[in-house]
């Protein structure tokens, strides 16, 4: 997932009761060179500073009750106390235009046998299984519970070619299975309802710091209804000017396409704005998505403004990620979707209170 996290993220998980040395090769690369990605060993968590594993998906009834969700699973450690865990879950019941959501904290992680492996957070519970690409996850508060099994349908993509890519702020490795089958049980608004549809998973981790507002990314993650995935991040720097851009596409075939900024004219363009009643952020809502070299143009809109993730976390480390209707043309054909968008550094941290002397 496009470099989600906040660097106040990290700071408030790890134990800042202790002094320890600044360190002085922050954006250091994991390695001199970039190395293959083996997806078989790097599905399991590495020993970099931040790591997490993503998914969404758009689920629905027998009867046709729609509901989208993300559930994220983050790890960050800082070399000296036991990796410390946090974990989200979003879900928007469309037919109430309700969102709800529920996060855990915890500490360390907890290895099962046979390659799988449990990451306990806190009651909830994250799977990853031997088979690459395949999932579980059971996670729950007193309004929302959601368990679901998620398999791959496809060969997974690496971004940027190599599944590697350096930032001004570190390195990371980035891959995504584009699409999950996903089956399982909700439970909201005190009703319980059997669950099927898609999902898509990221999974990223590497040497490097997120700072926040002015900085962050606009990410899309699209599922086209002709069998297509596309994913693009639209990344701002320090300054919060539009840096870069870069994406995958996997055609309903499988072939995998690389995009770049000017190369493959990405282009985002936010058609409005919203206004968060919680923490005053301001945030795009609807886009026109295009892809000149692949000749894709698309809509997206939101099925609810309202989809911040709020998380029990500091101010800073708010983002908004929310479930998109897609429409457009590809190659001169018309063609619908559904996405996930996730906005990141659009919400200012709190001010610092000095005490006084």
């Amino acid at each position: 997932m496009s470099l989600l996290i906040c660097l106040v993220l990290l700071t408030g998980c790890v134990n800042i009761s202790e002094t320890r040395p600044v360190p002085s090769d922050a954006v250091a690369d994991p390695t001199p060179l970039p190395r293959e990605v083996v997806i078989a060993v790097d599905q399991y968590p590495h020993g970099s500073r931040l790591e997490w594993w993503y998914h969404n998906g758009h689920l629905s009834t027998e009867l046709g009750r729609e509901f989208g969700f993300h559930f994220v699973v983050f790890k960050a450690q800082d070399g000296i106390n036991e990796p410390n865990v946090v974990a989200q879950l979003g879900i928007l019941d469309v037919d109430s235009s309700t969102h709800y959501e529920a996060s855990r904290a915890d500490t360390g992680l907890l290895f099962s046998d046979a390659g799988v492996l449990d990451i306990g957070i806190a009651d909830w519970l994250y799977t990853i299984g031997d088979n690459p690409g395949d999932h579980e996850f059971s996670a729950k508060n007193d309004t929302v519970s959601l368990s679901l099994d998620l398999t791959t349908s496809t060969a997974p993509m690496l971004h940027n070619e190599i599944g590697w890519m350096p930032t001004e702020v570190g390195s990371t490795y980035y891959y995504s299975w584009p699409r999950q089958i996903a089956n399982g049980e909700l439970v909201v608004g005190g009703e319980s309802f059997e669950v099927s549809g898609t999902a898509w998973f990221d999974h990223q981790w590497g040497e490097f710091f997120v700072l926040g507002k002015p900085s962050g990314w606009q990410w899309f993650a699209i599922q086209l209804d002709n069998g297509g995935s596309l994913m693009v991040t639209e990344v701002r720097g320090i300054t919060g000017d539009v840096i870069d851009a870069y994406g995958t596409y996997m055609a309903p075939d499988g072939v995998v396409t690389h995009l770049s900024y000017g190369a493959d004219s990405i282009d985002v363009k936010a058609l409005d704005n919203w206004v968060s009643p919680s923490t005053g952020g301001v945030y795009p809502s609807g886009w026109e998505l295009t892809v000149g070299s692949i000749g894709i143009n698309l809509v997206l809109t939101p099925l609810l403004l309202n989809q911040e993730v709020l998380g029990s976390l500091p101010k800073a480390s708010t983002y908004w990620e929310g479930k998109v209707n897609v429409e457009g043309q590809l190659k001169g054909e018309n063609v619908f979707g559904d996405a996930y968008v996730e906005l990141s550094g659009y919400v200012d941290p709190d001010p610092v209170i000095w005490r006084e002397q």
